[in-house]
């Protein structure tokens, strides 16, 4: 298995099915989907049902409300890619993100590889272009697996800036590349758990 993506749900059911949609509809081949659903209380639940017998897809219901870095760490643990990349359950990805992010990654030999992204409103036009290098988001950074497991994962006590806790440990010890084609859709509304200062 080349790739993990981790998905991470809390009352997302608006936009579930687009991030999934766009995850199974990617040009690379050899990867895996596991949602990690944090006690949703809206219809996500019944969405992921849907999926459930999905060869591609994992899906993982939480007991109990972890946030975002806890839920990342349920993910993490179940993964068997040799890389792992975060995508948030009200976010999509273009079709060739994986196989850009894995190309780069793979002929560079990389500890992480963040490509930059576009953020959308509602109707999917786009707002801005923004590089991972200038404006840094906790999703779009593939990352190998083996320096997750050394770094411990997520901080689970963290309940926000934990993508921010992450980076830093990170930066301690590796180095972060950058590509700069923009394969991330970051939605940007009123309803995001982060902004862009600490997602």
């Amino acid at each position: 298995m080349n790739i993990s993506v981790i998905v991470t749900n809390y009352n997302y059911d608006k936009w579930l099915r687009r991030c999934l949609r766009s995850l199974l509809n990617q040009s690379f081949d050899n990867y895996e989907i596991i949602v990690v659903d944090d006690l949703s209380t809206d219809k996500s639940r019944n969405i992921l049902l849907d999926y459930i017998d999905n060869p591609k897809i994992k899906v993982v219901f939480n007991k109990t409300n972890l946030g975002v870095g806890g839920s990342s760490n349920v993910g993490a643990r179940l993964a068997k890619g040799k890389y792992m990349v975060r995508v948030d359950a009200d976010d999509y990805v273009h079709s060739d993100f994986l196989k850009c992010l894995y190309l780069y990654a793979s002929f560079n030999n990389t500890d992480a590889t963040a490509c930059s992204y576009q953020e959308v409103d509602f109707k999917e036009n786009i707002l801005a272009t923004k590089s991972q290098e200038d404006e840094p988001l906790a999703c779009s950074i593939l990352y190998r697996t083996d320096v997750l497991e050394y770094l411990h994962f997520w901080d689970p006590s963290l309940r926000i800036n934990e993508d921010l806790d992450m980076l830093e440990r990170f930066r301690a010890e590796f180095k972060m590349h950058f590509l700069d084609i923009p394969l991330y859709r970051y939605f940007k509304h009123g309803n995001s758990l982060t902004d862009t200062t600490s997602r």
